[in-house]
C-alpha cells in the first residue's frame, strides 16, 4: 500500500455550482485540497427543470457555475499558500457515458481521486410527482441519476482509494431515504421516485464500509437536514411564505470534518451522520476551549 500526504487530497465534488456543493468546495479549498468540480455545465446558464411534470418553477434561471466557484477556490488556495489545482468537468448524471467520461478525465489529470463527495442529484420531472402521475421512464431516470451515477464514479476511483488506504466517500442523503412522509407530495411530503432513489443511494456507504474499511476506506451517508436552497427561496417567494432552513456552510463544515478523519469521524464510517449532531459537537468543543484540530 502506498502512502501519500495525510493533509492534501484529490477531491471530486458533484453538483458544485451552488448550495452545499459550492460551500464544500470553498471549505476544502481553504484546506489546500486539489479539487474536481462537476455540474451539468461548467459555464453556467442552467435552468431549473422542476421536480414534477407541471412544476410552475420549471425554466427559472439558476445562478452560479462551477467555473465561477473554481476561481473562488483558486483565490482560497492563494490565500492559504496552497499549490493545489482546481479542475471543472461537465457531467450529466442521467447519462452513464457522461459520468464515465468525467471519471476518466479526473483520473487522467490527477492519477487518483481520494475523496468523492456525492452531492449532485437529478433535478427534473418525476422527482416529486405522485405515483399515479409518475411515468416509469422518469422513475428510472431519477434512480439512475441519484443512485447509479455515484457507483459509476466509485467503480473508477475505488482502486486508487484502496491503494492509498485513505479513500473517503460522502453521499448526501435525505430523510426521505428512511422516513414515511407525513403528507403527500405537494403538501409537505415527497414523491416515490425521490424516496426510492435516496433510499437506494443511502445503502451504499454501509456496504462499502463492510467490504473495505479494513483497506482504510471510510464511507458515510450524510444527512444535511433542511438546508435552504436557491429554488426553495424562489418557491417561497412565489407562494408568499417565509423561507426556512439551515446554511450550506454548516454542511460543508461537517464534510470537512469527516474527510479529515479524527477518531470520532472514523468511528462513524458506515453510518448515517446527521449534520446538526456533528455541528453541535464541534460547537460544544469550541465552547469548552477544546476545538477540533484546525477548527
Amino acid at each position: 500500500m502506498t502512502t501519500r500526504s495525510n493533509e492534501r487530497r484529490v477531491v471530486m465534488i458533484t453538483g458544485a455550482s451552488r448550495g452545499i456543493g459550492r460551500a464544500t468546495a470553498l471549505a476544502l479549498a481553504a484546506r489546500g485540497h486539489d479539487l474536481i468540480l462537476t455540474a451539468r455545465s461548467s459555464t453556467g446558464g442552467a435552468r431549473f427543470d422542476g421536480t414534477t411534470v407541471d412544476d410552475p418553477l420549471a425554466g427559472v434561471p439558476l445562478s452560479g457555475s462551477v467555473d465561477e466557484v473554481a476561481e473562488q477556490c483558486r483565490t482560497e488556495h492563494r490565500r492559504v499558500g496552497a499549490s493545489a489545482r482546481v479542475s471543472c468537468l461537465a457531467m450529466d448524471l442521467t447519462d452513464p457515458t457522461s459520468v464515465e467520461a468525467a471519471a476518466l478525465s479526473a483520473l487522467n489529470e490527477f492519477g487518483v481521486v481520494d475523496v468523492l463527495v456525492s452531492n449532485a442529484i437529478y433535478q427534473g420531472p418525476g422527482v416529486n410527482d405522485r405515483f399515479v402521475d409518475l411515468p416509469l421512464d422518469l422513475l428510472r431516470t431519477v434512480i439512475e441519476g441519484d443512485a447509479v451515477a455515484p457507483l459509476i464514479l466509485l467503480k473508477a476511483f475505488l482502486p486508487g482509494m484502496l491503494e492509498s488506504g485513505r479513500g473517503v466517500f460522502v453521499h448526501l442523503t435525505s430523510g426521505a431515504a428512511t422516513l414515511t412522509p407525513r403528507a403527500p407530495s405537494g403538501e409537505g411530503g415527497w414523491g416515490v421516485a425521490y424516496a426510492m432513489a435516496k433510499g437506494a443511494a443511502h445503502r451504499i456507504a454501509g456496504v462499502l464500509h463492510a467490504e473495505h474499511s479494513r483497506d482504510g476506506l471510510r464511507a458515510y451517508s450524510l444527512n444535511p437536514g433542511h438546508v435552504t436552497t436557491e429554488v426553495m427561496r424562489l418557491r417561497a417567494e412565489r407562494e408568499g411564505r417565509t423561507v426556512t432552513g439551515g446554511a450550506p456552510d454548516d454542511v460543508a463544515r461537517v464534510i470537512d470534518w469527516l474527510i479529515r478523519g479524527g477518531p470520532e469521524a472514523v468511528a462513524l464510517s458506515g453510518n448515517e451522520v446527521v449534520s446538526r449532531d456533528v455541528i453541535a459537537r464541534l460547537d460544544a468543543d469550541i465552547r469548552r476551549g477544546n476545538p477540533t484540530p484546525a477548527e
